[in-house]
């Protein structure tokens, strides 16, 4: 109901009393009835007493264009009608009494009206009867400029809904293409690095054992060690041993432990004192494979989400589908300290890969804006999978999995836990609004097609989102 000054509504209330009281002149009109069609002669005013009805507005098709078959039928949808409000105002007091719309009961509803026989009832003290429907007229006049106003604000978001969906898609499209692309340099760059470094392994063990052996710790070294604590292992062995600033550093990598030191032996001291390059030179070979890896996984990731696959099928890991969305984070969540807990034996299960890295992606992605924007003194998240068997359910399938990303950030407030789930909604401040155009909302749709449930925990420590997805889908659910 449009809101009105008082000086309105007092007038229109009489008029309502007035004119629109009469048991002769009430209609019952019931659900799907039309009331007025389009383009027919209608010579009364209605007040709508109960229910709600619909306006729609057929329209030719123009050169170019084509409506849809039911829009031809039926017509677009113009305005509704709720109670107290009126319906052919323009054409009767037009004098024109030519419907402009096809008018349709949507529930079970009442009316009252006048006709083109009605006198107005004490003119002498009111006036003539457009004089006292005058606040009428202002009533449909503010009615049909909030509806116009709400209408352009709705297809403006429409429109902007649908830029960035296609601008999503193409972006997609490029993702891909690009993916491709690097997938073929990556791949070259992984593979010769395998081979420079079997080869070259090769060469120095004939022909010399102990840089070979240099070469190895090299490439096979996959440990952390603090820099703290290199240094001041390093400094040790350039003192005690009287070894080169770079040499103490690179025997500081290789002898985690004292008796590591005395299992290497002297010659092998000696010769490092001269050849601790070799050792330099796989440990660079050992970052470039890394790295290598690295990139392909971010590159796979984005291939996923640019269109990799479109369907659901058996034996997708899950595991690394949490990869995947992890390697497309990389640079999101390195302030944050991430923690992994996948199960070994996991079951595979029936989904796409796409959709999986969506769900986890949009989820981490959360979880980093709100540890951020509040603050979060060592922002940490954890993912944990899991196996599980429901029992008893026969028509249902009974193996899950369990997808657990927990955060410890701010508590998501107990009133606002339902509300997260819903279209456009959002908690972002401070122009956190960076997204993959993944709301919550989709990642239930997800949840929800796989015949899956999403269980959210919050407190003031922890925040956990718990997906559990069956391992096979029914009726081939897809």
């Amino acid at each position: 109901m449009i809101s009105l000054p008082d000086e309105i509504m007092r007038p229109l209330k009489r008029v309502n009393r007035v004119y629109f009281t009469d048991p002769d002149r009430i209609l019952a009109v019931p659900a799907g009835e039309v009331l007025v069609r389009q383009d027919e002669e209608c010579h009364r005013l209605y007040l709508v007493l109960r229910g709600v009805f619909v306006a729609y507005r057929r329209t030719d098709n123009f050169e170019g264009s084509h409506l849809p078959d039911e829009t031809q039928v039926r017509g677009q949808e113009v305005f509704r009608a709720e109670p107290r409000s009126y319906v052919c105002v323009q054409s009767f007091f037009s004098r024109s009494y030519h419907s402009s719309y096809h008018i349709v009961a949507l529930e079970d509803a009442e009316v009252a009206y006048i006709d083109d026989t009605t006198q107005a009832v004490e003119p002498e003290k009111y006036g003539s009867l457009e004089r006292q429907f005058t606040p009428v007229l202002v009533h449909e006049l503010a009615a049909r400029n909030s509806r116009i106003f709400t209408h352009v604000s709705e297809k403006e978001e429409a429109v902007r809904l649908l830029q960035r969906a296609e601008m999503a898609s193409t972006l997609g499209q490029l993702s891909a293409g690009i993916a491709h692309e690097l997938n073929n340099a990556v791949g070259v760059i992984s593979r010769r690095t395998d081979f420079v470094a079997d080869n070259l392994s090769n060469y120095l063990h004939e022909d010399e054992p102990q840089n070979a052996q240099l070469f190895r710790f090299g490439y096979e070294d996959d440990t952390f060690v603090s820099a703290a604590d290199i240094r001041t292992k390093a400094r040790q062995f350039e003192r005690e041993l009287n070894l080169p600033q770079e040499a103490a550093k690179v025997l500081a990598h290789i002898a985690k432990e004292p008796e590591d030191l005395s299992k290497l032996g002297s010659r092998f001291v000696k010769n490092l004192k001269k050849n601790y390059r070799f050792w330099e030179l796989g440990h660079d070979l050992r970052d470039l494979q890394m790295a290598a890896r690295h990139a392909s996984g971010i590159v796979r990731a984005v291939k996923l989400l640019g269109g990799g696959t479109s369907s659901r099928e058996g034996g997708v890991d899950v595991n690394q589908s949490v990869r995947d969305a992890l390697n497309l984070l990389a640079n999101k969540v390195k302030k944050t300290r991430v923690c992994t807990e996948l199960h070994e034996q996991l079951p595979t299960i029936t989904a796409d890969p796409t959709e999986l890295v969506q769900i986890w992606t949009n989820i981490i992605n959360n979880a980093c804006d709100a540890m951020q924007q509040d603050g979060t003194p060592e922002p940490t998240i954890t993912i944990r999978t899991t196996p599980l068997h429901a029992e008893g359910l026969e028509l249902l399938p009974t193996d899950y999995v369990a997808v657990t990303i927990s955060n410890n950030g701010p508590e998501i407030p107990e009133d606002l836990r339902e509300k997260i789930f819903q279209p456009s909604f959002t908690t972002k401040k401070k122009g956190l609004d960076f997204g993959l155009g993944l709301g919550l909302s989709i990642v239930r749709r997800l949840v929800d097609s796989y015949n899956g449930t999403i269980e959210l925990h919050s407190n003031h420590q922890l925040t956990s989102f718990t997906i559990n997805l069956p391992t096979t889908q029914i009726h081939g659910n897809d």
